[in-house]
Protein backbone atom coordinates (compact mmCIF):
# COMPACT_ATOMS: atom_id res chain seq x y z
CA UNK A 1 0.00 0.00 0.00
CA UNK A 2 1.16 2.87 -1.04
CA UNK A 3 1.82 5.36 1.80
CA UNK A 4 -0.45 8.81 2.79
CA UNK A 5 0.73 12.05 1.23
CA UNK A 6 0.99 14.44 4.22
CA UNK A 7 0.33 17.37 2.17
CA UNK A 8 -3.57 15.77 1.13
CA UNK A 9 -5.46 18.32 2.51
CA UNK A 10 -9.05 17.57 3.64
CA UNK A 11 -11.59 20.42 5.43
CA UNK A 12 -10.93 21.46 9.34
CA UNK A 13 -13.92 21.11 11.35
CA UNK A 14 -12.75 22.94 14.17
CA UNK A 15 -10.68 25.79 12.05
CA UNK A 16 -13.11 25.71 9.09
CA UNK A 17 -10.49 25.57 6.16
CA UNK A 18 -8.58 22.99 4.28
CA UNK A 19 -5.63 21.80 6.72
CA UNK A 20 -2.84 19.03 5.45
CA UNK A 21 -2.77 15.86 6.89
CA UNK A 22 0.81 16.60 8.61
CA UNK A 23 -0.80 19.35 10.71
CA UNK A 24 -3.13 17.04 11.83
CA UNK A 25 -0.43 15.16 13.06
CA UNK A 26 1.87 17.16 14.66
CA UNK A 27 -1.06 19.78 15.73
CA UNK A 28 -0.54 20.36 19.33
CA UNK A 29 3.66 19.65 18.50
CA UNK A 30 3.61 16.52 20.55
CA UNK A 31 0.15 14.90 19.88
CA UNK A 32 -2.02 15.32 16.95
CA UNK A 33 -5.37 16.49 16.82
CA UNK A 34 -8.11 15.44 19.04
CA UNK A 35 -10.37 14.84 16.24
CA UNK A 36 -7.71 13.20 13.65
CA UNK A 37 -9.46 9.80 13.81
CA UNK A 38 -12.30 11.14 12.96
CA UNK A 39 -11.57 13.06 10.52
CA UNK A 40 -9.02 10.82 8.20
CA UNK A 41 -10.96 7.11 9.19
CA UNK A 42 -11.85 6.08 6.02
CA UNK A 43 -9.37 7.89 4.14
CA UNK A 44 -6.17 6.64 5.17
CA UNK A 45 -5.32 3.95 7.79
CA UNK A 46 -4.51 6.67 10.69
CA UNK A 47 -3.19 4.26 13.57
CA UNK A 48 -0.62 2.92 11.42
CA UNK A 49 0.36 6.27 9.64
CA UNK A 50 0.69 7.47 13.17
CA UNK A 51 3.00 4.95 14.32
CA UNK A 52 5.34 6.89 11.85
CA UNK A 53 5.53 9.49 14.04
CA UNK A 54 4.77 7.80 17.97
CA UNK A 55 5.49 5.05 20.17
CA UNK A 56 2.76 2.64 20.94
CA UNK A 57 2.67 3.78 24.43
CA UNK A 58 2.16 7.67 23.10
CA UNK A 59 -0.73 6.51 21.26
CA UNK A 60 -2.14 4.82 24.20
CA UNK A 61 -2.10 7.72 26.22
CA UNK A 62 -3.33 10.02 23.54
CA UNK A 63 -7.07 10.99 24.76
CA UNK A 64 -10.07 8.36 23.25
CA UNK A 65 -12.26 9.95 20.78
CA UNK A 66 -15.87 10.24 22.47
CA UNK A 67 -18.60 9.29 20.60
CA UNK A 68 -20.92 11.75 19.25
CA UNK A 69 -24.39 10.74 21.05
CA UNK A 70 -21.69 10.71 24.25
CA UNK A 71 -20.74 14.56 23.35
CA UNK A 72 -24.05 15.62 22.89
CA UNK A 73 -25.37 14.10 25.71
CA UNK A 74 -22.15 15.53 28.36
CA UNK A 75 -23.29 19.15 26.77
CA UNK A 76 -27.06 18.72 27.48
CA UNK A 77 -25.89 17.82 31.23
CA UNK A 78 -23.46 21.28 31.28
CA UNK A 79 -26.10 23.35 30.03
CA UNK A 80 -28.65 22.04 32.78
CA UNK A 81 -25.85 22.45 35.20
CA UNK A 82 -25.08 26.12 34.27
CA UNK A 83 -29.06 27.10 34.01
CA UNK A 84 -29.89 25.35 37.31
CA UNK A 85 -26.77 27.44 38.86
CA UNK A 86 -28.17 30.75 37.53
CA UNK A 87 -32.12 30.10 38.85
CA UNK A 88 -30.03 29.73 42.26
Amino acid sequence: MKPPDPNQAIHCRRLGHPVPLSYCVRESIDRPCGLIFQCWEGRIPVRDYLRNFYTEAQLAAFPKPAAKLASIVDLIKQAQERSSRGNE
